[in-house]
């Protein structure tokens, strides 16, 4: 009977650590709207305490105009932006030119906390293009980051807590 006890002990731990994995991943959104003549306003949405790198590229002939970022956090490269992305939860920038940049954009993203990669998704498009460059992967001799330490700490207290009151439960049965 004890070691069903310990089994059940166990359960809500990998449970835990299992949710707390779940809650550090996220994906990366685009929206773009109308601005002014032939200015188009994009904006990423971001998943919280994100640590990112993002790459746009644009279709020819637009230019980037404004970025949200800090200077020292993006770099423009003729048609791709470069973004490196610190704690934000959304990034806005603004395109100049003829045409509807709406679908045309493509993008990929890489998370450095979770290691995840994958391409940025939008209303008007889905797919990655053929002339996007793949993120900055990390490579094997570079440390992945783990979750969050406060994600992981308060997972191992919650399961703590929930171990504790099992054990006081066994022992009024008992």
């Amino acid at each position: 009977m004890k070691r069903g006890r310990l089994v059940t002990g166990i359960i809500p731990m990998i449970i835990c650590a299992m949710l707390v994995q779940a809650a550090a991943a996220g994906i990366v959104e685009r929206s773009i709207e109308p601005s002014e003549h032939s200015t188009y306003r994009v904006v990423l949405t971001l998943p919280g305490e994100t640590v990112a790198g993002i790459i746009e590229v644009l279709p020819s002939g637009m230019e980037v105009r404004e970025v949200s970022l800090p200077p020292d956090q993006y770099r423009v490269d003729g048609a791709t932006l470069f973004l490196a992305v610190i704690g934000e939860r959304e990034i806005t920038y603004f395109v100049h030119g003829q045409e509807d940049p709406a679908g045309a954009i493509t993008g990929t993203w890489t998370d450095y906390l979770s290691g995840e990669e994958g391409t940025v998704g939008g209303e008007s498009d889905g797919t990655q293009g053929q002339g996007v460059p793949p993120a900055v992967p990390v490579t094997a001799g570079t440390a992945k980051a783990g979750a969050s330490p406060l994600l992981l700490l308060g997972g191992a207290g919650l399961a703590f807590i929930g171990v504790a009151r099992c054990r006081a439960r066994w022992r009024d049965e008992e």
